[in-house]
């Protein structure tokens, strides 16, 4: 489901990524500010009782973030190092209890043995705020921390065939506890193989194992929430260059996850996708993409989700300073599976999300960015449903 701020990181990245290809220092100096307004930040039904949920007569708010980043990027030989640290600060108008600094980072160092052994180290660290689609304690902040860890290599077989391996930790902590969002950790290890063509097209075939731990909970329970699990992925896909700045791709996964003390909440599945990013003409391309996706929801009554996504995203670049970006997307989400005999969930939401946006590129080291989003939600469960608007406004100066 969509955070409140959901949309600002990728604001904040279109405008960034202009800024650092026109510049070729290596160390990078920026300043953002966002303003931002949202209709219904607790993303409540409309014949909620606002006042008693939130103290305000209103869930309406209007949100002010401050962006400072620093960036290096270097390339010596075969080597190519990236650093991007980001200091976000979020004041909230009227409910100033949410205000918090995020401190966020990602690093990647590019490696390279010979032409044809090569990889990627990288790390990431990012703060945000849970949604308030998934969680109601609307008197109280709810910050959450992912950190992701990858080491990846590829090895340049005779003629187009790669070896690739990998291997990966994923950490996620929330502020306060959560079910279906539980805090964990994940291991993970990989190896495949890759088939390059010479038009650059590729398709790949890899198999993951991973391991995880759910932190803070105790087995036995009464909700047969297992504290490990383990999955096995079967990863096929394929990207294909169509020509002419066109690009295809596809990709179909087939997941199995159990649990050692509560098997009952296993489940196995396909999880699919299809793209296309298709140039229509030097200024105006178009995205197209769906996905079929498994992932788990350990509640009372369901184990995991189901959620087939479709979006569009056209795209104008109306003078060499000036882009407009429309996308709507549409997914249908379902609970599945149950732990109980006789107990399961018939819950579905229906999401639709649909953002214009125009950026500005006033200057060298000036761009400016506005954005028009509205998200909704529509439940067979009383409760649950939703609507909202939001605005943006992003000013960011790099140096």
């Amino acid at each position: 489901m969509r955070s409140p701020f959901t949309y600002l990181p990728t604001t904040l990245a279109l405008l960034s990524a202009g800024n650092a290809l026109a510049q070729q220092d290596p160390i990078t100096l920026s300043a953002a500010y966002t303003w931002q307004t949202d209709s219904n930040l607790f993303r409540l039904p409309s014949n909620a009782n606002v006042q008693a949920l939130t103290g305000q007569s209103s869930a309406a708010e209007t949100i002010g973030v401050t962006t400072l980043g620093l960036g290096f990027n270097t390339k010596q030989s075969l080597q190519t190092l990236s650093l991007n640290l980001n200091l976000i600060d979020y004041q909230y108008q009227k409910f100033n209890y949410l205000s918090f600094t995020a401190n966020n980072y990602n690093a990647a160092w590019q490696w390279a043995i010979t032409p044809k052994v090569t990889g990627t180290l990288s790390t990431e660290r990012k703060e945000t705020l849970n949604s308030f689609a998934d969680f109601t304690g609307y008197r109280q902040r709810n910050q959450r921390l992912d950190t992701t860890t990858r080491f990846d290599a590829a090895y340049q077989l005779d003629g187009p065939w790669r070896l690739i391996a990998g291997t990966s930790t994923t950490r996620q902590e929330n502020q306060l506890a959560q079910v279906t969002g539980s805090d964990y950790t994940t291991n993970t290890v990989d190896a495949g193989l890759r088939y390059a063509f010479a038009s650059g097209s590729t398709i790949s075939y890899q198999m993951r194992a991973g391991k995880g731990t759910y932190l803070n909970r105790v087995v036995p329970n009464a909700n047969a929430l297992d504290d490990q699990y383990t999955q096995i992925d079967n990863d096929l896909r394929l990207r294909w260059d169509l020509g002419g700045g066109t690009t295809a791709n596809a990709n179909i996964t087939h997941i199995n996850r159990t649990h050692p003390r509560y098997g009952q909440r296993d489940y196995s599945g396909f999880n699919s996708g299809a793209g296309l990013d298709w140039a229509l003409s030097g200024k105006t391309s178009i995205s197209l993409a769906y996905s079929h996706l498994l992932e788990a929801y350990a509640a009372t009554n369901s184990n995991y989700s189901s959620t087939g996504r479709i979006s569009i995203g056209p795209v104008w670049q109306l003078s060499p300073k000036v882009g407009l970006r429309l996308k709507h997307e549409w997914a249908q989400r379902s609970y599945l599976g149950s732990p109980t005999t006789g107990l399961s969930s018939n819950r579905q939401d229906i999401t639709r999300d649909t953002s214009l946006s125009v950026n500005w590129q006033a200057h060298d080291q000036l761009a400016l960015s506005a954005s028009l989003q509205t998200a909704s939600r529509g439940v067979n469960q009383a409760g649950l449903d939703y609507d909202s608007t939001m605005l943006f406004i992003t000013a960011q100066l790099t140096y």
